[in-house]
């Protein structure tokens, strides 16, 4: 038996010995490191009642032994009674206020949103502690910086941190976060490709590294990274499915699908991952196959919402518009704050030339939904398949006016200017809007086709290959 078993077999024989003492209402003698190991048992298979009530029951013998009251604090913190757990621990900090107690008091400062507080008494214990743990506690230091939205001091904290354990996969994960939320990608990539080479064998680093890329739109690389994390750590599904999703941004569907299907072999397969497998059938209009994995996805979760999105999307591709409208129409009530699946309904409405409804929607997503740019396209595109290219050019004004940065707002408004015979003004504004995004030309030649007869856009618009 090994040293692990034996102590745990010893842990439950004390824990039996003082269940038959309750029961039977006797007294029978345990010695303080004896109570401690019961508590610890509780403590660790969460029975927090049952610890407080050794502990109570300990207290008649040792009423002041430090470990028991420090326990007590612990599983009073555990349970949220963070007052009575404070009066306690500040009791402890002047008897002793060593690391564990240092601990549970930040623990406590922190829940109670002190993140000052909590890294002033981290420091401490950060100085008294053990090389051993230390990065742990520089952790918890990050922590409570992200709790304050200071990321780039938790970056810092981090980096200090895996100089002492490069090894430590969360301080990794932590550190990459914090860059993410920075908006920090092409560092992030100079940080792994430049730990990956000191470290090659460290799966984690090259997974950040793959999703940094994939982050800047360096796909190939990203592919690259997440075939060495793979290679590395066979069994981590994280790096299959985004390795599958870089597939799919690459339009390589067959490969994406094939990359899913590898994750069978370590975890049975979740209702996202049938989802997106249903997702690439339909990029390669293999829509009875899409229609067969998202209806799998939903027979493992009636409450994914992208999957019934993904029927209704399928269905209208195979000319059943009026069936796929209330699968669109389910996904929203199962997301009503999600904007995407509202522009989808417009579309199917507007198709079905259900204009009031269309409009009705659209009126209403305005109003939730100012700064996404799809609504306004598509709110404004009901007036104007109907010829009231007056109320659609008003309409797209507004929505320029909410969301002031979208091209794609801009093009339409030429579409609109020239539905309205407005031709000089429409080309200055297209010169305009293709100095600082000419691939917007496309989304203006898909609107409206029409364009191509115009001089100035054959003249900017390049040579067709």
């Amino acid at each position: 038996m090994s040293e692990e078993h034996r102590e745990q077999d010893h842990s439950m024989q004390l824990v039996s010995r003082y269940e038959q003492m309750r029961e039977k209402n006797e007294s029978y003698y345990f010695d303080v490191e004896q109570f401690e190991e019961i508590v610890e048992f509780y403590f660790d298979d969460n029975k927090y009642a049952k610890a407080l009530q050794v502990i109570e029951y300990a207290y008649t013998l040792f009423p002041e032994n430090f470990t028991l009251m420090l326990r007590e604090a612990q599983i009073l913190t555990g349970l949220g009674h963070l007052t009575k757990a404070l009066t306690r621990l500040k009791v402890l900090e002047k008897i002793d206020a060593n690391e564990e107690v240092l601990l549970t008091l930040a623990s406590i400062y922190s829940q109670q949103r002190e993140h000052k507080t909590a890294i002033q008494l981290l420091k401490k214990a950060l100085a008294l502690g053990t090389r051993e743990y230390q990065d742990e506690i520089y952790l918890e230091i990050a922590l409570e910086y992200e709790n304050m939205e200071r990321f780039d001091k938790a970056q810092e904290i981090l980096a200090e941190a895996i100089l002492l354990n490069p090894e430590n996969e969360i301080l990794l994960y932590e550190f990459a976060y914090c860059l993410d939320i920075g908006d920090k990608a092409a560092e992030a990539v100079e940080f792994f490709a430049r730990f990956t080479e000191h470290h090659p064998y460290n799966f984690s680093a090259w997974y950040n590294l793959a999703n940094a890329y994939q982050k800047l739109g360096q796909l190939e690389e990203a592919l690259e990274a997440y075939d060495f994390c793979i290679a590395i750590q066979e069994d981590f599904t994280p790096a299959y499915y985004n390795k599958a999703h870089t597939l799919f941004k690459m339009d390589r569907f067959q490969e994406a699908v094939q990359v899913f299907e590898e994750t069978y072999t370590f975890e049975q397969p979740q209702s996202p991952v049938y989802c997106h497998i249903g997702e690439c059938f339909e990029k390669m209009n293999e829509l009875d196959k899409a229609l067969f994995y998202y209806r799998k996805s939903i027979s493992l979760d009636e409450n994914n919402a992208d999957a019934f999105l993904g029927m209704g999307i399928t269905l209208d591709l195979m000319e059943k518009t009026v069936d796929g409208l209330s699968y669109i129409e389910k996904a929203i009530q199962l997301e009503p704050e999600n904007p995407d699946y509202q522009v989808f309904q417009m579309e199917f409405l507007k198709k079905l030339e259900r204009f009031a409804e269309a409009e009705a929607i659209g009126e209403s997503c305005i109003v939730l939904f100012p700064d996404n740019e799809d609504i306004w396209l598509d709110y404004s595109d009901v007036f104007a398949q109907q010829g009231d290219i007056q109320k659609a050019m008003d309409i797209i004004i507004t929505g320029w006016q909410n969301c002031p940065q979208s091209n794609d707002i801009g093009y339409r408004k030429v579409a609109y200017l020239m539905m309205s015979g407005k031709t000089a003004e429409a080309e200055e504004l297209m010169l305009r809007l293709h100095a600082t995004n000419p691939e917007g030309l496309k989304e203006l030649e898909d609107y409206y086709p029409e364009i191509r007869t115009n001089l100035l856009f054959v003249e900017i618009s390049g040579p067709k290959t």
